[in-house]
């Protein structure tokens, strides 16, 4: 039966309808007031636009309109005489900052995802990524050739990394951890934070050459760069060996379930006798409650070749590349623990 509006939303459909286009505006105006650095510039306090504008190098007239067009967004406070101050949410918008999330808003809003979502249709025809209809080659294609992107995409998984990382500790300390493998890591905001709780272990951070080289300052700030060792490579080839926790925080969903069974198979080679795999995932549940997980799986259809998946596609995966499902741990995020070890 269909829920009545009261049920659903106190708005009427037309004006729910007018809303979701309004927040693509507002997204993209958020991502460039990110791009911009200006919330780097009010971060001492209030100040008019035009000196704002001035700072940026930027149009007075037309960033006068785009900060007053954020005010309903929440990003900016409008005050007398034209002035404008950050509000909690636009101080996320800043650089090098506990909580930031620039990087990642910048990712989502630039040309390499705008594009393709732009696109989604051709994904939903096809069953297939739009992204080398909308950029004319893959994704990791593209962030090779667009360095300031592709850095921006990996700060932003460290964004995520650090929105999450205290429910995936409370959920799953990595008790007896010794050598961590933290496969397709970025820039190793995980890895550093499961060294933290697990005092006596070392760690191997290990991405794609670019990626690892930007991880110096993050590891450095979180004082554990000399208990982390850093390699560059190819998962699809081989991972860092004689790890006994391999750790793929939003990795799986990236790929298809081949190339999932490639990379699994490639850990289990690697690990230690009594290793296990530790996948830190959104899950498809449809009986437990509201989650981004379905708009995420979108959003794999559009840009790569995964999915987001259930507890037992999982299963299928590990089995596949001979390992076995062994607990999936829920945590106070969209993310869950799901641990696999040697049948």
């Amino acid at each position: 039966m269909e829920r009545s509006m009261d049920q659903t939303n106190s708005q009427p459909p037309s004006a729910a309808i007018l809303q979701l286009i309004l927040n693509v505006w507002a997204t993209q105006a958020a991502a460039t007031f990110a791009r911009l650095g200006l919330a780097d510039l009010l971060a001492d306090g209030p100040a008019p636009a035009q000196l704002v504008a001035e700072r940026a190098r930027t149009s007075g007239d037309a960033t006068y309109r785009l900060l007053r067009g954020l005010v309903g967004v929440g990003i900016v406070e409008a005050l007398p005489d034209r002035r404008f101050a950050l509000t909690t949410l636009g101080h996320c918008l800043r650089k090098d900052v506990p909580g930031s999330m620039r990087s990642l808003l910048i990712a989502e809003m630039a040309p390499g995802h705008w594009l393709p979502w732009g696109n989604l249709e051709y994904s939903v025809r096809r069953g297939q990524p739009s992204t080398l209809e909308a950029l004319g080659k893959s994704t990791w294609e593209y962030y090779a050739e667009h360095p300031e992107e592709a850095d921006h995409f990996a700060q932003g998984m460290s964004n995520i990394s650090a929105m999450v990382v205290d429910a995936v500790l409370a959920a799953y300390p990595f008790k007896g951890a010794q050598v961590v493998v933290d496969v397709g890591g970025s820039h190793g905001s995980l890895l550093a934070a499961v060294l933290h709780n697990a005092a006596g272990a070392r760690g191997i951070l290990f991405d794609q050459p670019n990626v690892v080289a930007g991880a110096g300052p993050v590891l450095e700030r979180a004082g554990v760069a000399d208990r982390v060792a850093c390699e560059g490579g190819n998962f699809f080839d081989a991972v860092p060996a004689g790890g006994d926790v391999y750790l793929l925080k939003a990795i799986l969903h990236d790929w298809s379930d081949d190339e999932c069974v490639t990379i699994l198979s490639a850990c289990r080679q690697a690990m230690v006798s009594d290793g296990r795999v530790v996948v830190v995932e959104m899950m498809i549940d449809d009986k437990g409650p509201p989650s981004p997980a379905p708009l995420m799986d979108l959003n794999m259809l559009v840009m790569l070749t995964g999915r987001e998946r259930t507890k037992e596609e999982y299963g299928q995966l590990f089995a596949r590349a001979g390992l076995a499902l062994k607990q999936v741990v829920p945590t106070r995020s969209p993310f869950f623990v799901i641990e696999a070890r040697r049948e």
